[in-house]
């Protein structure tokens, strides 16, 4: 479960300011014109929050066989034990569909669904290939 040379985006990535600015990049996006990020909030972490983060990523991605699911370690083993009861990070994998990376700098509160050409580093650069998850919000 440790780093892999093909995790799909990049691990020297600050997924914790990465997360903030996806966070701030839909809320300061006023007019229709403007590109966002896709936002839902969620109770909590569950297969049914990531399918239903993935199916609306998918409506609005390009190319969105290229998603990959960004968790916390935390939200990863959530997923783990109390969903799949699995042991591996590839096997969550397989269940969702979409591969994962789990970083340890990723909030817990926080699920990034998007295409590794999305962000370069920190900077956001399509927004229209990134949905995030909000997890402990209901709207």
């Amino acid at each position: 479960m440790g780093s892999s040379s093909d995790t799909p985006i990049d691990a020297t990535t600050d997924f914790e300011e990465l997360s903030a600015r996806v966070r701030t990049q839909s809320q300061r996006a006023p007019g229709s014109d403007t590109e966002r990020v896709t936002i839902r909030s969620f109770e909590d972490v569950s297969s049914e929050t990531l399918s239903e983060l993935l199916e609306t990523a998918e409506s609005g991605a390009s190319h969105p066989g290229d998603l990959v699911f960004v968790l916390s370690r935390t939200n990863a083993e959530r997923l783990r034990e109390q969903e799949f009861d699995l042991d591996e990070s590839d096997d969550l994998a397989d269940e969702l569909g979409r591969p994962i990376q789990v970083e340890d700098e990723m909030p817990d509160d926080t699920i990034l669904l998007l295409a590794p050409d999305a962000v370069d580093g920190e900077e956001i650069v399509d927004p229209d290939a990134i949905a995030c998850g909000l997890v402990g919000t209901t709207d």
